[in-house]
């Protein structure tokens, strides 16, 4: 790196050090640290839900992805407009009415506290999965463009993202994704740029290349209940935006934070819809990328080749000038601490409101904000611990995914039981969690393969779960409510 784009990434860093301070100021309360006092603008919240939402994994592996096969995940994003839609309209104010900081006071009102205490911590696993494979994906670009080791990087993103978010709160969260999304914006738009003009043929010779050469695809439209397909990822994406948009703390909670019920819509349907953009930018990109190492004839060394996630850097390395890479190595942390701080500050939110207040409901307001920070502190150590996991896996975009959907624990299915079924009740849930859970132990283990020892961790036989495992998270989640509703049903018929 020259000394430009050093002064660059110095630069961000200060800056959101600097918002990081500024906010630790006022926050005195809970409500400060966790709801920044619920006077946010609605177009900060939107950049926030953007900032929340793309990370380092979308500018890695995405494009990484698509030069090597087609946009095979894309469908997964285009149910989000019509999800979207009945959110902004029924639960964002729903939720702003209803509970107080966590999602899951819902399912505490509506079944029991079990159901509460099951969703927070489906969240925080899933949570803490998240951001290991976000720092995991931001290492990779990092150490490639500054020669640092993959393990340090992710130690000095995540200590930095760390400190800011325990000093700031979430006031420091939603106003730093300002700069964060913007950069992550820009830098994305200056790697297509390249991609698009630097070829002799122009723009136009490197689309028609990339859609010569099938990148344009969406990967197996046959539908097979072993193979992946399109009809996965568009079952899959529309549950998946659900369970995002409606059911996760990290994204209902900028809901809360927004000055108006109103500006709490508009900021929902416009992040969202920012959201599906920039992911599109970052697929096309991918397109791009390989038409524009066809069309110049421009080498790829072997060892970049065999791992797809390593293209991306390798282009930013080669093809940007001085300057410009500084620019995009800051958009990469910036994507990456994004999400991080908001992951961070809204596990803390459910560990003190789900948890600790209900543990020690006497305890003072500043009681639960040491909670909180103290949470923070732990939380974002084991998920920088955990990211080291990931190192030496190669490509874990498709891991990644799969242990996501695992993880998610059958969320919405709980959520829709309480929602759509007047009969359904407590002992009903219960089961149908207790299901759940044994459905995905078995079939996790019996047929998601792990990286490290290219072998499932439970091998029976002809009792293995014999679909794609894909498929699980999907299943988990009709399997709660089915379970929970029949015994519902019978148990009041008894």
């Amino acid at each position: 790196m020259s000394i430009v784009d050093g002064i660059i990434l110095i630069s961000y860093f200060a800056i959101v050090f600097g918002v990081g301070l500024y906010f630790s100021r006022t926050q005195k309360t809970t409500e400060d640290y966790f709801l920044a006092g619920r006077n946010v603008p609605g177009w900060v919240v939107a950049f926030a839900i953007v900032g929340t939402m793309i990370s380092s994994t979308t500018f890695i592996g995405h494009p990484g992805n698509v030069y090597a096969r087609d946009m095979w995940n894309l469908p997964s994003f285009l149910t989000l407009p019509f999800v979207l839609i009945f959110i902004s309209r029924r639960v964002v104010v729903f939720y702003r009415r209803t509970i107080r900081m966590s999602v899951y006071d819902y399912l505490e009102k509506r079944f029991s506290y079990f159901a509460r205490a099951y969703g927070a911590a489906a969240f925080i696993v899933s949570r803490v999965v998240d951001m290991s494979a976000t720092l995991y994906f931001l290492a990779i670009p990092v150490s490639f463009l500054t020669g640092l080791d993959v393990w340090w990087v992710i130690l000095i993103v995540g200590v930095a993202t760390l400190v800011i978010t325990l000093i700031g709160g979430i006031a420091a969260v939603v106003y730093s994704d300002i700069l964060q999304g913007t950069l992550l914006i820009v830098g994305g738009l200056v790697c297509l740029g390249i991609a698009l003009f630097k070829p002799s043929g122009g723009p136009i010779q490197v689309l028609h290349a990339a859609w010569e050469g099938g990148k344009f695809g969406l990967g197996n439209r046959t539908f097979s209940w072993v193979r992946d397909n399109l009809w996965f990822y568009l079952a899959g994406g529309a549950i998946w935006a659900v369970q995002r948009y409606a059911l996760d703390q990290h994204i209902v909670q900028k809901y809360l934070v927004a000055k108006t019920d109103r500006q709490a819509q508009s900021s929902a349907c416009l992040g969202a819809m920012a959201c599906l953009l920039v992911w599109g930018l970052f697929f096309l990109f991918g397109a791009c990328l390989w038409a524009f190492y066809q069309l110049t004839g421009a080498p790829v060394p072997a060892e970049v080749a065999a791992v797809k996630d390593n293209i991306v850097p390798y282009f930013i390395k080669t093809q940007l000038p001085v300057g410009l890479i500084g620019l995009v190595i800051a958009a990469l942390i910036a994507a990456a601490m994004s999400s991080l701080d908001s992951d961070l500050n809204s596990m803390a939110t459910v560990i003190v409101d789900d948890y600790f207040a209900r543990l020690r409901p006497r305890s003072s307001d500043s009681r639960r904000l040491w909670v909180g920070r103290v949470t923070v502190a732990i939380l974002g150590t084991f998920s920088i611990v955990f990211s080291q996991l990931w190192i030496g896996l190669g490509t874990a975009m498709e891991f990644a995914v799969q242990i996501f959907s695992l993880a998610t624990a059958g969320m919405l299915g709980l959520f829709a039981l309480g929602a759509l079924s007047k009969r359904a009740t407590a002992p009903g849930a219960f089961v149908g969690i207790a299901a759940c859970i044994l459905f995905t132990a078995w079939s996790t283990l019996t047929s998601v393969k792990l990286p490290a020892l290219n072998r499932v961790a439970l091998n029976l036989g002809q009792f293995n779960y014999p679909l794609h495992p894909f498929l699980i998270g999907i299943f988990n989640h009709v399997i709660l409510f089915v379970v929970g509703w029949a015994t519902s049903l019978f148990l009041k018929k008894k």
